[in-house]
């Protein structure tokens, strides 16, 4: 009874054995082949590079282009999209130019069309670089106003990213409704590219935005605004400083120091700075610094003295980037023994450093 039972399993041992060498001969058999099929399909990559790389620099002979155009198609199309990151001005409009000539756009824009996300994904990403030469913006046409809609977040994107390089205000236009009401991602991505039109967008688009009535669209414009960093033609300002919701006035202030000081928002931020709360006292006493808000003086003395330490150490930063009132001030109060004293101290200390005295 045990023979037979150490021959069974003898058996056994022995075709497992035969399996795993099977498995082993089929793995090696597929990669092999893998590999092979990496090799055959990148064999003329080089040779594509370098006959780009010629028309690009000048050359007007398309004889190997073409060539390898119709030859090694798909091989050719990810030769040319290496480009996209290195090339600019008239050479990235050459690139562009050979893309329409040779038809690619017009694959592409089929391929927007496909049922398949990946594909249409991929085409709307080419057609994002291409569309900032206008004669590839004018083949993908309405292809690229209707991708707006699209239920696919990565096609919404890519597409608004190709109508920004048209520079048209109106589109422009869309682009930023777009952006407010999207991911934090993608307004992100987005807001980096409208920037360059800040200036053009703040005459309609960002106005009738900020006066709408939907709340986290107003909050989304208004964190686009802070993220440019940068001076701002906006008026009404003071009706989102003043208004009912908490998250509109907190990004207001913070947009305060990039736009012009009116009458109505100066007297808003010494009132935040009298009556806020520990939030709005910060972020008032920031744009205070930054303004140089001599006004502000005897408010930021209160939050030095009363505040947290953090909101004293902002306030006593604002006193010292407003001389010679602003330093008589922190000299006043550093004379104390408290820890008001000590910030007023440093601070002080910090803005005579920085003027050199």
């Amino acid at each position: 009874m045990i023979r037979i039972e150490l021959s069974v399993a003898g058996c056994l041992l022995g075709l497992y054995t035969l399996f795993l060498v099977a498995m082993f001969f089929a793995v090696r058999s597929r990669a092999s082949g893998r590999r092979q099929r990496g090799i055959g399909t990148k064999t003329f990559t080089p040779q594509i590079r370098n006959a780009l790389a010629d028309y690009l620099a000048g050359s007007n002979d398309e004889t190997k282009i073409r060539g390898f155009a119709r030859q090694y198609r798909v091989e050719f199309v990810d030769s040319l999209l290496e480009f996209r990151g290195t090339v600019g001005g008239s050479a990235r409009d050459r690139l562009c130019d050979l893309a329409l000539e040779l038809a690619l756009v017009h694959d592409w824009c089929q391929d927007a069309a496909s049922k398949d996300q990946s594909v249409r994904r991929q085409a709307y990403t080419r057609l994002s670089f291409v569309c900032a030469y206008e004669p590839c913006r004018r083949v993908a046409g309405e292809l690229l106003q209707a991708a707006l809609q699209d239920v696919d977040p990565e096609v919404r994107l890519s597409a608004a990213r190709a109508l920004v390089q048209s520079g048209n205000i109106e589109e422009l236009s869309r682009v930023f409704r777009l952006a407010v009401s999207q991911s934090l991602l993608i307004r992100i991505l987005l807001a980096e590219d409208l920037r360059r039109h800040a200036t053009d967008l703040c005459r309609r688009a960002i106005p009738e935005v900020l006066m709408g009535d939907n709340p986290r669209e107003v909050v989304a414009a208004l964190q686009i605004l802070v993220a440019w960093e940068r001076a701002l033609p906006l008026d009404g300002l003071h009706k989102l400083l003043d208004s009912d919701n908490r998250e509109i006035r907190l990004e207001a202030l913070r947009l305060a120091k990039l736009v012009a000081l009116t009458p109505e928002n100066r007297s808003l931020l010494l009132r935040f700075l009298r009556e806020g709360d520990e939030e709005e006292n910060t972020l008032a006493a920031l744009t205070a610094g930054r303004l140089r808000l001599q006004e502000a003086l005897p408010a930021l003395a209160r939050c030095l003295r009363t505040g947290t330490s953090e909101l004293a150490g902002i306030a006593a930063s604002a006193l010292a980037e407003m001389p010679p009132k602003g330093w008589q001030t922190l000299q006043q109060i550093a004379a104390g023994e408290d820890s008001a004293a000590i910030i007023a101290a440093a601070a002080l200390d910090r803005g005579r450093r920085k003027a050199g005295v």
